[in-house]
């Protein structure tokens, strides 16, 4: 797997929502290690939050697009 596939479709063009969903988890992840580091009473809150961020958003999309392929398949079954 190449880097660029994490966040290009799959004819090598770039996805918007999958360069947003790549960097904000990039730059959350760096937030989160540098509350960490500075010792933040908040971290265990922050990483929850982060946690559900991340989790949410993918699976959030994966409905959606369940949900958009089941009525393309319904209008071309009938």
């Amino acid at each position: 797997m190449r880097f660029t596939e994490l966040f290009t479709n799959a004819d090598g063009r770039l996805s918007t929502t999958a360069s947003i969903q790549f960097w904000g988890f990039i730059a959350a992840t760096g937030v989160l290690l540098y509350s960490v580091y500075l010792d933040k009473p908040y971290v265990p809150e922050m990483f929850s939050t982060f946690l559900f961020a991340c989790v949410g958003t993918a699976a959030t999309k994966g409905v959606a697009n369940a949900l958009s392929r089941q009525r393309e398949n319904r209008r071309e079954s009938e």
